[in-house]
């Protein structure tokens, strides 16, 4: 498992980014042929346009939109101690309606928050080994195939096992 540390970039802007302490350069190749994928939250993802990219010292946010949806998605980094995934594992799995995620689940956990009205909504919450943490979050406004469509446009599989390149911008 590569261990992730948070470093100032060296650009203009200064956002921080995340880069893999261990597992080889970016683009090569670590095992079950994952290569390392930028931490970033694109410009459009599944269909949904992204708004500004909101940075803080261990996340970055930006608002996706596709009609009357709106869905938040964070990305952050988690410090974990020893056995802090499979805690993560336990809470999800004892509690919540699980999402199948196109990554390893020995790597990458996810559940929903859901709402019942009308119409009903979803959030998706998802936490990898690596110590990376996406929420996907519609505020009443996004289904459950909306929030499966966000998550399934992210390299999930590479960044659960922390193949994770590092971005000068």
């Amino acid at each position: 498992m590569a261990l992730l540390s948070l470093a100032a970039s060296s650009s203009c802007d200064r956002r921080p980014v995340l880069v893999a302490a261990r597992g080889g350069s970016a683009g090569e190749q670590g095992e079950g042929g994952l290569v390392a994928r930028p931490l970033a939250l694109p410009d459009t993802l599944a269909g949904f346009a992204g708004g500004a990219v909101v940075h803080g010292d261990t996340f970055m946010r930006r608002r996706y939109e596709r009609g009357p949806t709106r869905v938040d998605a964070t990305l952050a980094t988690a410090q974990q101690g020893p056995g802090g995934f499979e805690r993560w594992l336990g809470m999800s799995r004892a509690g919540y309606p699980q999402a199948t995620l196109a990554a390893p689940p020995g790597d990458v956990n996810g559940f929903y928050q859901c709402i019942e009205g009308s119409p009903p909504s979803c959030d998706l919450l998802i936490q990898m080994r690596s110590g990376i943490h996406l929420e996907l979050r519609g505020g009443g406004t996004s289904t459950r195939a909306d929030v499966d469509a966000l998550a399934a446009a992210l390299p999930l599989a590479a960044w659960g096992a922390g193949r994770i390149e590092a971005r000068g911008h």
